[in-house]
């Protein structure tokens, strides 16, 4: 029974800890960030009435770490195939499982670093997750193991910028 099990597990294997390492400890390190500032705020900015600095840079602190909390959770993950079932943890943490089914495909892009990395979406079209290249090791057979096809290219938010700006040349 157990080496049927085996047979049919195929797991996604992580290339290079030091970087899952670095985000980790990168994402948890930001939620300090707001608290250091208001200490060292408060003498410069807040006893001089500079409110509108204050909140403008509270809320910088507070956008990158959504930022970082959400980049880290599509990317980070801790994947398996077994018994016709994709099985995923999301930020190495939240346990998730859906049927190999259930995935519409996959989107293959290449982010602003340069890296290759393919997005999992389901049929509701909601991205499952994002597979990195430089982090995963094993990533083209996982793909086939999951069976699913690719419905397209993904473009980074930058890539849509330059992309509409582009349109928006051509059109006229």
């Amino acid at each position: 029974m157990k080496t049927r099990e085996k047979m049919n597990l195929m797991k996604l294997k992580i290339k290079n800890y030091v970087i899952v390492i670095f985000r980790l400890i990168l994402m948890f390190t930001s939620f300090s960030l707001p608290l250091i500032f208001t200490e060292g705020a408060y003498e410069n900015m807040i006893s001089k009435g500079h409110y509108f600095w204050f909140a403008y840079f509270i809320l910088l602190f507070l956008s990158m770490i959504y930022v970082l909390i959400k980049k880290n959770y599509f990317e980070l993950i801790n994947a398996k195939i077994q018994n016709e079932k994709l099985t995923y943890n999301n930020l190495l943490i939240f346990k998730k499982e859906i049927k190999l089914n259930e995935i519409r495909g996959f989107k293959n892009g290449i982010d602003d670093d340069s890296h290759e990395y393919i997005s999992l979406y389901n049929y509701k079209n909601k991205k499952i997750a994002t597979l990195k290249t430089n982090i995963y090791l094993n990533l083209p057979e996982f793909l086939n193991a999951l069976k699913c096809e690719n419905i397209g290219i993904e473009l980074t938010v930058f890539q849509k910028i330059i992309q509409k700006f582009k349109n928006l040349i051509t059109s006229k």
